[in-house]
Order: structure tokens, then C-alpha cells, then sequence
């Protein structure tokens, strides 16, 4: 008897949770392993197959397939089962979006074909050296997760070897697919057979090169190779014909990646690569080739060398053969060719290009190095790394820099802080101050060492002597328009600057333009109706609009010529900052991040196994979580870069929003969960404010640069928060004004009572780097420092017994606390990890239940470390 797959089904020990697709081969549904509580997916032989011998047969062969490839690109099986007459495979729950999906977009970008292909041909490979041919690779077979491509979906493999039997597939039999987006056109994976396979020869590991070929045309020309209105006319087009270049269609595509796929696309085997190893290697060799700009390459001449060489020369006898002027044309196109590579982000780290303690890699004018910020949980950290030998190396002293600029001279960097403005020469030595700065946004370096920048949020830009000295204002910052100046960059002549203008308010408002200022302090002029940055490039106007990095040509008076020209596509733009991720040395070396910046996240409900045990609503641009005191509720700031406040409803899945007419930082709940205490942006000036949930509310407190308010103490009398790098107690009852209870010229963030009001937890780098530390309210001095391995974001359990943080590599850590006899002191143990997570960059987004056991966590949703790609000779890219 077939059992009815429904949600809650059981299948032995797993339980079907919903359901997530079908292919020819068998249904898949989203489950869980009841006996480890995790997830699972469960691919389950179709009621309508089941009784049929051959289906049965190779549904055991995907099993047996499977089971004999261990390797990160290939959908890990857990197990194999039998329910009644009912059979089903157990594999690795993928968290992504299958290749078509993604191509349903459009083309991937260089940096993703080269990754992606790089990785598909490793599980190839892979599966080729256990002697396995998966004669079905197509788009719907690879899945595009987190950390890369996962080949799946070995129905139809077979043992190269004949260690299992099984007869050659036809055309009949190949497992169907989506729907071409040409009318008319057949379904099926025939586009991506090779000819032998349509004409029933036997299939080999080069069957599945043709495929793979195949498979690498689409991804970057967003085409497929073959097409045919009629499968007659579709096969005809496999076995006869050859598609386009890829460089006819993607006309930024490297002569090599060509090379490549052509002659995985040959008719005859015998011409094409011979193993899927060297296809792997090749688009490596093309993805690393452009960091190592201006190192001689090594004289070796292994196969692979000696394959490219006879290609280049076989290249050039046949441009020859079509007359000199011809070859002299070819050369002077070579010369002026664009060079693309791309930088990954650091082991263990990522690229912290987004949000507000972070910048995009910049590279030197001189064009030969660059910096960078990456982060880890404990914060960030400025990188060095030579373009011309691919050398990296952290920067000393520069914890907590964010949004580095060059010296003209390209030997000195200079950064920000949360508290000051510093420089650094890249030579060596600790990081020396310029200036005082809180929440600065953007510097440049002038010819004469005078650096102009933003000092906070909310503010016009200023300038200040790079060794050193008292800030002046250059520009005027009229609040009844903009709520902020930033990201100047200074114009050649090293007096004149742009910037952006922009106002938080009305985040995709006309009125957000880029401007033209002076040192001297003269009255700006527009430029450019825009909402990120803009950076002057050799007579150009560089600057970000819809992901898309855009060139347009300026007049000698600096006025707009022309109409903007792309040349990048998916380009990261940040909207929580309002800049794109892009930079341009003297020299025309462009370098860009690849990618979305603000990406969406989602609220995960998580145990302290480190499973998922449900989501909360969809996908979304969340940042803080806090939970309401009898946690059936939490706030929400939402949005990106414009951000409002709601309330989760945690029992009903429902979501209502608070009306505050501002721009919102953090909230805190008042005791009762009646109301809540926000911190607003409304015309360039911060309310801290007490707002009834659905009624009035009442100011506390006015500044110019944000208060967050973190906890409220347990009487209901105290708020603690972080301004800019230093944690403030305000008395509600009676009102008082805000006390520092840290430092000035360290970084603290994050407070939080202890459950009895005596104590509270806070993130601090006064010892060198985050850790977490315990202080008494009232004797400042009873501290003690809890984190031994970097720590952020603290969170005590309902009755104190346990502190919660983020540990330096990004794990949920806990440490047990025991106060003594007296009430007076506190004791800890040793901090124990609890289980690996990634929060959203730039937000402190979780929290824990009263017991200890769950906790609800803001993390990524389908995003990476974005990628830097670096493209030489930018110019080359505007049409002729």
C-alpha cells in the first residue's frame, strides 16, 4: 500500500513538515529527523511510478550513486528507506535556489560563472574519479546556496565502469524540466545533451563535459546554447551546429572562458576536455589570474599551458591568414582589452562592505594596493593587500576603522572610528588621531594634506589639516532640505570636491543630489540628481544608480554631457549609508563589489543545538530584536535605507506598525508592554521619545547624534544606551540628564540590566578588542571582564544564572553567573560555545527566552560576502 504524502506524514523516523517540488524521478518535501531534530529533505518515488520496475530501479541507483561521493559540492544523502510500498532518499536540506531559478533572472556575472563553474566541475570530477557519468546535468540539478553550487540529482547516473548496470538513456527518457520562454518550444534537458547521448551511443564522463559546456553558455550569456522550435529541429542544432560566442552576446567575456566552453561544446568527443578536472582548473587559472596584475607568470609548461598556447598561436595564424591590417587592428583591440578579476573575502571572515561600520575596498591612486574593511563577530578591522603580488595582511591598531581613503601619494590611509578621525602610514606603525569624530561617513585626502569629511550622521562636511588640528565646516547644511553632507571626494585640483546630499526622510526623493563644494568654503552647485556617491574619473561622473555603476562625461565647467553609460552591472549600492561600493585609481583600475548590499534577512527561532526550529514572518530588511517582557510580542526596526518600527506579534505571526513620522534607531519596551522607548530622526535632530502603543508620546531628550536606548532597568526607572561609542544611564523617574558610565576614546556598545537592577553587561575594546564586561550600576569599579575570545551583543537569562554573547568567531557563547553570599560579588564560569550563527551585518538583532532554551535571531537570507571584482583599463568598457 502507497502511503498519501501529506505535512505530518511519517516516513520511519522522519516526519514530512510541507512540501517542496517534483522532477521526473520522484516528489520532494521538506521534512525532519526526529531522532537528531534537524532538517531534512526527503525525495519520495511517486504513487504512479512506484509500481514500475525500471523507475524502481533507478531511484536504489541514485542511492547507491550518492552514497559513494563524500564532497561540499554534491547534496550530502543521509539515509534511504522503505514505508509500506512507499521508497524515499534522506539528503541535506539545501538553503538556496536551483539554477534555473537564478538564470530565470538573467546572466550571472563573471565572478559567478568562474565560482560557480569552478565549483560544478569539482563535483564532477568527483564523481567521475568514483567512476560515475550523471548524464542529466542541467540547470535544474544545481543548487545556488550560501556557500556555493551543490550538484543534485544522480537519477539517471550510471557507473562509467558497468559496476551498475544500466542501459543508456534516450531521448525519451530524460527527465523534464521548465518550460522554455520561447513560445513553441519543446521541454525536456535535450539542450543540454551531447550528440552521442541523442544518438544512443553509449555516455561517458566527456557526455557530461558537453553538458557542463553547455550549462557554463548559459550562465553567462542568460541563453541557452541550443535552441529549436521542434525537438526534431533542437537535435538538429546539438549535432550540427555550433552557438554563438559567448563574447557575441556578453561582450565582456575573457578570450579564455570562451576558449573554454567551445571546446566543452565540441561534436566529437575525442576534441573536447578530457576530464572535468581541467575545465575546473581553467576557470580557476581565469578567476585568479587578474590578482596577480603585473607578477610574471611562472615559466612552466604543463599540459594545460601548452593546450593555451597552442590555442593563442593557432588564434593569431588565423587572424594572419586575413591580411596584415587585420592582425595590426587585432592587436591594438588586445592592448586596450579590459583586464577582470576578482578578490575574495579572508578565511573565516567577510568583506564588510555594508552598513554603518563598514566601506567598500578602495584602491590606492597610484593603482597598485588597496584597503579594506572585514569583520568578524567581534567587529572590524582594516586589510592592506598588494594588486601586484596578492599579499594580505591585517593593519594594526585599526580596530573598529571604517571607511578608509588614500593619500594622494597612496602611502598613508586614512580612516574613522566611532570616536576619532585617524591616519596611518601603510608602511607601518599605530594609527595616529586628526580629529574627533562620532559616526563619521567618508573622507578625502587633498594634494595640500587637507582632509575634508563628515563627522556624524547629521552634519555638513568639514576640513581639517591631516597632522592634525580644529575642524571648519565648507559646507552649509540646510535641515529644512537635507539631514546630511557626506562621502566628499576631492577633484584633481585638490580644492574642489563632490558630495552627496542626501535626507533620511525622504530616502528616494529628487531631492538627493551630489553636489560641488570647495575648501575655501564657496557656495556648492548640483551636479547630479542621485542617491549614492559620486567619485570624478578622468573627465567622468562615476556613480551607482539601480545596482548599476554608471559613467557620463563631464564638461570642462563640469557639467553633465551626454547621457550615462553602464559599466558594471551588479554593483553592490549600500541604501543604509547611501553609497555605492565602487572606487577608480589614476591609472583607469576600477574596482566595484559585486552584489546586493542591503539584503534581506529573516527572524529564525533557534535552540541551543544550533537547530532551526521555525521562522518568523518572511523575509525582510530587520535589524534590532527585543523581545516585550512576557515575550509574546517583539519591535522590529524594518527597512533599508528608510527604517520604521513594528511589532511582531510572536503567537499569531501578525505585524503592525508604529506610526512615528521619523526615522527609528532602537526600542526598548516599558515593563508593562503598554509602551515602548525609541530613539527618532525627524529634520536632523534625534528624540529620544516615550510613545503608548497606539497613543501620545512624549520627548525625553533631544540631541544632535543618536541615543539608543537598550534596557530598561527593573523598576522602571532607568534607561542605559549607547551614543556615539559611550554607554549613558538616563533617569526617567526622576527625568535626569544622560550620565557616561564608560570612558570617552574607547567603543562601548550594547547594555543591558542584569534581571535585579544591580548589574549590567556591555561590549567594550578599552582592553584592545570586544569583550564583554559586568559592572556594578553603582560602583563603577566592580567590574570584571567575562569574554576571554572577544564577545558583542550580551543577554542575561530571566533569573541571572547565565549571560548570552557573540564570541570573536561569530558563535552564540553562554557563561554561568553565581553571585556570592553577600550580593556583592559575582562569580563566572567558563564561557561554553553553544553553536556557530551569522547575524545580519550592522545589526544586534536577537534575543532569548526567559529560560535559557531558544532564541530568536536575525540572520542572513541568501547572501554572501559580497565579491570585489577589479577591472583594469575602466575606460575601455564606454562604447567607441
Amino acid at each position: 500500500m502507497t502511503i498519501q504524502i501529506d505535512s505530518g506524514t511519517r516516513l520511519g523516523p522522519y516526519e514530512i513538515v510541507s512540501r517542496i517540488g517534483a522532477g521526473g524521478m520522484g516528489e520532494v518535501f521538506r521534512g525532519r529527523d526526529t531522532r537528531l531534530d534537524r532538517p531534512v529533505a526527503i525525495k519520495v518515488l511517486p504513487a504512479s511510478l512506484a509500481g514500475n520496475e525500471q523507475f524502481r530501479a533507478r531511484f536504489e541507483r541514485e542511492a547507491q550513486t550518492i552514497s559513494q561521493l563524500n564532497h561540499p559540492n554534491i547534496c550530502t544523502l543521509y539515509d534511504i528507506g522503505h514505508e509500506n510500498d512507499t521508497s524515499y532518499l534522506v539528503m541535506e536540506l539545501l538553503d538556496g535556489e536551483s539554477l534555473a531559478d537564478r538564470l530565470a533572472k538573467g546572466p550571472l556575472s563573471l565572478v559567478e560563472v568562474l565560482r560557480y563553474g569552478t565549483q560544478i566541475g569539482a563535483a564532477l570530477d568527483r564523481a567521475h574519479r568514483a567512476g560515475i557519468v550523471h548524464r542529466d546535468l542541467k540547470p535544474g540539478n544545481v543548487v545556488i546556496t550560501r556557500t556555493g553550487a551543490k550538484l543534485l540529482d544522480f537519477g539517471l547516473a550510471k557507473s562509467s565502469a558497468g559496476a551498475i548496470a544500466a542501459s543508456a538513456v534516450s531521448a525519451e527518457e530524460a527527465t523534464q524540466h521548465k518550460p522554455l520562454t520561447q513560445e513553441g518550444t519543446i521541454l525536456g534537458t535535450f539542450q543540454y545533451m551531447a550528440p552521442e547521448q541523442l544518438e544512443g551511443a553509449e555516455a561517458d564522463v566527456r557526455t557530461d563535459i558537453f553538458s557542463f559546456g553547455a550549462l557554463l553558455y548559459e550562465m553567462a550569456t542568460g541563453h541557452r546554447a541550443f535552441e529549436g522550435k521542434t525537438r526534431t529541429s533542437l537535435i538538429a542544432a546539438i549535432v550540427t551546429s555550433q552557438p554563438a560566442p559567448i563574447s557575441s552576446v556578453a561582450p565582456m567575456t575573457p578570450p579564455a572562458l570562451d576558449h573554454v566552453v567551445r571546446k566543452c561544446l565540441e561534436k566529437d568527443p575525442d576534441d573536447r576536455w578530457q576530464s572535468a578536472h581541467d575545465i575546473s582548473a581553467e576557470l580557476s587559472w581565469i578567476s585568479e589570474a587578474g590578482s596577480q596584475a603585473g607578477v610574471a607568470a611562472p615559466i612552466t609548461m604543463r599540459k594545460r599551458e601548452r593546450e593555451r598556447l597552442a590555442w593563442l598561436l593557432a588564434g593569431i595564424l588565423a587572424v594572419a591568414l586575413t591580411g596584415v591590417s587585420a592582425l595590426l587592428f587585432s592587436r591594438q583591440q588586445k592592448a586596450s582589452r579590459p583586464f577582470v578579476a576578482d578578490i575574495a573575502s579572508p578565511r573565516g571572515m567577510r568583506f564588510n562592505a555594508v552598513g554603518d561600520e563598514a566601506g567598500p575596498l578602495v584602491v590606492a591612486p597610484d593603482g597598485t594596493q588597496a584597503v579594506y574593511s572585514v569583520a568578524d563577530a567581534t567587529g572590524n578591522r582594516l586589510m592592506h593587500r598588494s594588486l601586484l603580488t596578492g599579499e594580505t595582511r591585517l593593519m594594526p591598531g585599526t580596530e573598529g576603522g571604517q571607511f578608509p581613503f588614500w593619500s594622494p601619494d597612496s602611502r598613508k590611509i586614512g580612516f574613522s572610528t566611532s570616536a576619532q578621525l585617524k591616519r596611518v602610514d601603510v608602511s607601518g606603525g599605530a594609527p595616529v588621531p586628526v580629529c574627533a569624530v562620532s559616526a563619521a561617513r567618508g573622507g578625502s585626502w587633498g594634494a595640500d594634506d587637507t582632509i575634508v569629511f563628515t563627522p556624524n550622521t547629521q552634519d555638513a562636511i568639514y576640513r581639517v589639516s591631516a597632522s592634525g588640528g580644529k575642524p571648519a565646516a565648507v559646507t552649509k547644511l540646510d535641515t529644512t532640505r537635507h539631514t546630511s553632507h557626506r562621502w566628499p571626494s576631492f577633484l584633481p585640483d585638490g580644492k574642489r570636491f563632490l558630495y552627496l546630499a542626501s535626507n533620511h526622510q525622504d530616502p528616494a526623493g529628487s531631492i538627493n543630489a551630489v553636489y560641488l563644494g570647495s575648501v575655501e568654503g564657496s557656495a556648492s552647485r548640483l551636479i547630479l540628481r542621485s542617491i549614492s556617491n559620486a567619485v570624478y574619473a578622468d573627465g567622468y561622473l562615476l556613480f551607482d544608480r539601480d545596482l548599476t555603476l554608471y559613467a557620463q562625461k563631464l564638461k570642462s565647467d563640469l557639467s553633465l554631457d551626454g547621457d550615462p553609460v553602464a559599466i558594471a552591472r551588479d554593483a553592490l549600492y549600500d541604501g543604509g549609508v547611501w553609497r555605492g561600493g565602487f572606487s577608480v585609481a589614476s591609472d583607469g583600475l576600477l574596482t566595484y563589489h559585486s552584489g546586493l548590499a542591503s539584503s534581506l534577512s529573516r527572524l529564525a527561532w533557534i535552540d541551543r543545538r544550533g537547530s532551526v526550529t521555525s521562522t518568523v514572518g518572511e523575509k525582510d530588511s530587520y535589524w534590532e530584536v527585543e523581545f516585550s517582557p512576557n515575550q509574546q510580542k517583539a519591535i522590529l526596526p524594518i527597512g533599508d535605507p528608510q527604517r520604521d518600527l513594528w511589532i511582531q506579534d510572536l503567537q499569531r505571526n501578525t505585524r503592525t506598525k508604529i506610526t512615528l513620522n521619523g526615522w527609528v534607531n532602537v526600542a526598548v519596551w516599558s515593563r508593562d508592554g503598554t509602551s515602548i522607548y525609541v530613539d527618532v530622526l525627524r529634520n536632523g535632530v534625534h528624540s529620544l521619545i516615550s510613545k503608548r502603543i497606539g497613543g501620545a508620546e512624549r520627548v525625553l531628550d533631544r540631541r544632535k547624534t543618536a541615543y539608543s536606548p537598550r534596557s530598561l532597568s527593573p523598576d522602571g526607572k532607568t534607561l542605559l544606551g549607547d551614543g556615539p561609542g559611550v554607554i549613558e544611564r538616563i533617569s526617567l523617574d526622576p527625568p535626569g540628564k544622560p550620565v557616561a558610565m564608560t570612558p570617552v576614546g574607547t567603543t562601548a556598545l550594547s547594555p543591558v540590566f542584569s534581571p535585579n537592577g544591580k548589574w549590567f553587561a556591555y561590549s567594550s575594546d578599552e582592553n584592545g578588542r570586544a569583550e564583554i564586561f559586568v559592572v556594578s550600576l553603582t560602583q563603577l569599579e566592580l567590574k570584571w571582564q567575562v569574554s576571554v575570545n572577544g564577545g558583542t551583543i550580551p543577554r542575561w537569562r530571566a533569573d541571572g544564572k547565565e549571560l548570552f554573547f557573540i564570541d570573536l568567531s561569530s558563535r552564540m557563547t553562554v557563561t554561568a553567573v553565581t553571585e556570592n553570599g553577600n550580593g556583592n560579588e559575582l562569580e563566572f564560569g567558563s564561557p561554553e560555545t553553544l553553536f556557530p550563527m551569522t547575524l545580519r551585518p550592522g545589526a544586534r538583532g536577537y534575543d532569548v527566552t526567559t529560560d535559557g532554551q531558544k532564541f530568536l535571531i536575525n540572520t542572513l537570507a541568501d547572501q554572501e560576502s559580497p565579491t570585489v571584482v577589479i577591472v583594469k583599463d575602466w575606460k575601455t568598457r564606454l562604447p567607441r
